[in-house]
């Protein structure tokens, strides 16, 4: 089971790492998007100036008028493309965030693991290396404790022969002795002289004096002899204090015996109880290690969602980036594009790929531009040529316009109308972007300029034409 959960925790470790390598590579496309989106940005603000010198020349207000709408949904298209980016950027860059927060936390949590792991195999190695000795010490002490017991026995065995035969002896001279005593009594002539009372007087004297007759000296030594088969009763002597020597060592040896065998035994019992505290210890390190086995089965399993969803948002991103990809090569095929500034380096294939999809986007963005500045150009040749009247569609259309103010200004000619233009494309809020508001400020004040351009021709129907107009545009400061 740990080894499964290792190889599952390596797995999802590189899977995060591809991830985070993929994210990379997104981040460098991004950024080399933005570059392109720089340099696309600074391309179109040269040619806005170019465009705003163009229309400086052309005064009618109808082309302006044009030109600031499709300006404005240009803008408004470019701004909600970019805002998409953004969100898509921001949320690839939160799961991302996410993921390397999980990543620190699961290497924390390896590590900690492989501590605890190679303690606990530390702990058991020395625990199994204590039992090995205890179990060793314990079949040696119960070896010599059978060895002992054997040789005790043994030692017990010839004591209790020797003891018997002894007391055996011991029984048989007792009853000789009784037995010469009745005889000699049998035997005592009933006539009491001088000659019997004397050898009675002596008989008594011996008796009281310890002493024996030769009959029963001569029968015990017989006896002895053929016990011992010995003639010397110095040796049988001699021979009897070697014995009672050697069982008062074999008596003390066999009291230390005994001694060495409590002293075994109650260490053994403390070996014992060791053992069982050991196995008790065990058991509760093995029900810990399985709790924590399920809560990382729990964990794992979470990941192993966590990273389903994340493969599933995957799939979904290359998706609809193939989509894209295939709607690029569609719109690149229908306007009729030229591919050779792709496909002439080295390496590179007409097909939209990953690498060269910015390359297509620049080159739809240039043939869209020079399409767009041509239908422009041909809307304003048309409106020359029809000679429309000028009127104000944004004032018109939108209430949140600030108002004019009624002060009359002197008309500008037109070499100050294209230095103030390029200022407002120059200046120093050139680098931003300019919103609704802006651009449609810039347009009023562009309509405005030019009406009082041509409110100094002679006229004067246009000049009352121009009246009305001026009155059409303070209407809304009234309001």
């Amino acid at each position: 089971m740990k080894e499964r959960l290792v190889e599952q925790h390596q797995h999802l470790l590189l899977e995060t790492d591809s991830y985070v390598e993929l994210n990379r590579k997104e981040k460098e496309k991004v950024a080399q998007v933005e570059a392109k989106m720089k340099a696309m940005q600074s391309r179109i603000w040269e040619k806005k100036k170019q465009l705003g010198r163009l229309s400086s020349t052309h005064s009618k207000p109808l082309q302006q008028i044009k030109h600031i709408r499709f300006l404005e949904g240009r803008l408004s298209q470019a701004t909600l493309r970019f805002d998409k980016q953004l969100t898509k950027n921001k949320t690839i860059r939160d799961g991302i965030d996410h993921l390397r927060q999980q990543r620190r936390m699961l290497d924390s949590i390896y590590r900690r693991l492989n501590k605890e792991v190679a303690m606990q195999h530390q702990v058991m190695d020395e625990l199994v290396e204590k039992s090995m000795l205890a179990y060793d010490q314990r079949s040696q002490a119960q070896a010599r404790m059978l060895a002992v017991r054997d040789r005790s026995k043994k030692e017990t065995t010839q004591a209790q022969t020797e003891m018997t035969e002894l007391q055996r002896v011991i029984d048989h001279e007792t009853k000789l002795r009784n037995f010469m005593f009745q005889k000699s009594k049998e035997y005592v002539p009933l006539m009491e002289d001088e000659e019997g009372k004397r050898k009675k007087a002596e008989q008594a004297q011996r008796e009281r004096m310890g002493g024996e007759g030769i009959e029963v000296y001569q029968a015990v030594y017989k006896h002895i002899l053929n016990v011992t088969g010995e003639l010397s009763l110095r040796k049988i002597a001699q021979k009897f204090e070697v014995n009672e020597e050697k069982s008062f060592g074999y008596f003390s040896y066999i009291n230390e015996l005994n001694n060495r065998s409590t002293m075994l035994r109650g260490h053994v019992n403390k070996l014992k109880s060791e053992i069982e505290h050991y196995e008790l210890q065990n058991n509760q390190h093995g029900k810990q290690w399985q709790d924590q086995l399920k809560e990382l089965e729990t964990e794992l399993e979470k990941k192993r969602s966590e990273a389903n969803e994340m493969e599933a948002q995957h799939k979904l991103v290359c998706k609809s980036l193939d989509q894209m990809k295939i709607a690029i090569a569609e719109l690149f095929s229908k306007m009729k594009c030229d591919p050779s500034p792709i496909t002439g380096k080295l390496g590179s294939s007409a097909e939209v790929t990953d690498d060269n999809v910015t390359q297509f986007i620049g080159i739809l963005e240039e043939s869209l531009h020079e399409q767009l500045m041509h239908m422009m150009q041909c809307n304003w040749n048309r409106a020359e040529d029809l000679e429309l009247p000028a009127f104000n569609m944004l004032l018109d259309s939108c209430r949140l316009l600030p108002t004019l103010a009624t002060s009359v200004v002197e008309p500008p000619s037109a070499a100050s109308f294209e230095e103030a233009a390029l200022d407002v494309l120059q200046g120093p809020g050139s680098e931003k972007t300019l919103d609704y508001k802006s651009l449609c400020e810039l347009a009023v004040k562009r309509v405005v300029q030019a009406e009082q351009g041509k409110g100094q021709k002679p006229t004067s129907a246009m000049s009352a034409q121009k009246g009305k107009k001026k009155t059409t545009f303070a209407a809304p400061k009234s309001a």
